[in-house]
């Protein structure tokens, strides 16, 4: 017959043990996160590591792993932050590259809006075969569409010029945005346009009211997402900004292995660290943008 220190005993026993939920699945869910960061925050030490190098430094390095050094030579009047900010025009380069990149996830954004809207909550004929039209755009790589692409912007006077370069980025943005938000606004429930309409709203009136609202979380991520491909694309800046003074920075720190910053590598580590900051700082605010929609519109569906 068991006594109540016998149960009190099991009862402690009990909870001593270690369980999946409480104590393993925390511990391997933040040392999966601690990897995954270190794995994603490596480039960027690698490439800070490098610029503080010199060209010997970086190619003598065992395995190129980097390491932050403090060597005189390396901070010296050769230093490749000073010689990038004074020899190299990247301030041109990099607002040059914030308009473009600024301009594309503005227009394919709006554009992609009305074009998702009209297919996820619109009725009218051949919608669906206008939806798999309009982003049959994915089926296409961009290095089949340069040639006919430059040719068009050469017709339209666009060559070498912002408008051209984020006309170009936007169509090929545009068809995941269409397909992203079309999804997005499938999702979200009928009787909120119902009620509006009851309340007075027209059909616009409810779009912008209270569809658009609702859909913050959505259009920063296509908005963010539009901004990346514009900021990192090489080709389409390449081909259209062929003018040194009317590119951006992809094209641009690419030319520094071939001019006079031949096997000067320290340099583009660091006008590609410089690049980075910019994208950086752009999804650290919009990332509030995208906690505040989600927890708005988080209540609305059931």
């Amino acid at each position: 017959m068991s006594t109540d220190t016998d149960k009190r005993f099991e009862f402690e026993t009990e909870r001593s043990r270690l369980s999946w939920e409480t104590h393993y699945k925390p511990v391997l869910k933040y040392l999966s996160l601690a990897v995954l960061m270190v794995w994603m925050l490596l480039p960027v030490y690698y490439t800070f590591a490098n610029s503080l190098k010199t060209p010997e430094m970086i190619f003598t390095t065992p395995l190129g792993i980097p390491f932050v050094t403090f060597d005189p030579v390396a901070w010296s009047g050769r230093n490749a932050w000073r010689t990038m900010w004074s020899a190299f025009p990247f301030v041109e380069y990099t607002l040059a590259t914030f308009i473009v990149s600024v301009g594309t996830a503005g227009l394919a954004t709006v554009s992609a809006v009305f074009a998702a809207y009209s297919f996820a909550r619109l009725d009218y004929p051949f919608k669906n075969s206008l939806f798999v039209l309009s982003v049959a755009g994915f089926m296409f790589p961009i290095v089949l569409l340069a040639i006919p692409i430059f040719v068009l912007m050469q017709q339209l006077g666009l060559l070498n010029t912002y408008i051209g370069m984020i006309l170009a980025f936007t169509a090929f943005t545009l068809p995941y945005n269409i397909w992203l938000l079309r999804g997005f606004f499938e999702e979200l429930p009928d009787n909120l346009e119902e009620s509006a309409r009851v309340d007075g709203c027209t059909q616009i009136g409810a779009f912008f009211r209270v569809i658009l609202p609702l859909s913050r979380p959505a259009l920063a991520s296509v908005f963010l997402l539009a901004f990346l491909l514009a900021w990192h694309n090489y080709l389409m800046a390449f081909i259209i900004g062929q003018d040194p003074l009317h590119t951006t920075l992809a094209p641009a720190l690419l030319e520094l292995k071939g001019t006079f910053f031949v096997r000067n590598f320290h340099f583009i580590m660091a006008g590609t660290f410089l690049s980075m900051i910019v994208p950086i700082t752009m999804y650290m605010y919009l990332q509030k943008y995208l906690v505040e929609g989600l927890s708005s519109g988080g209540g609305v569906k059931g």
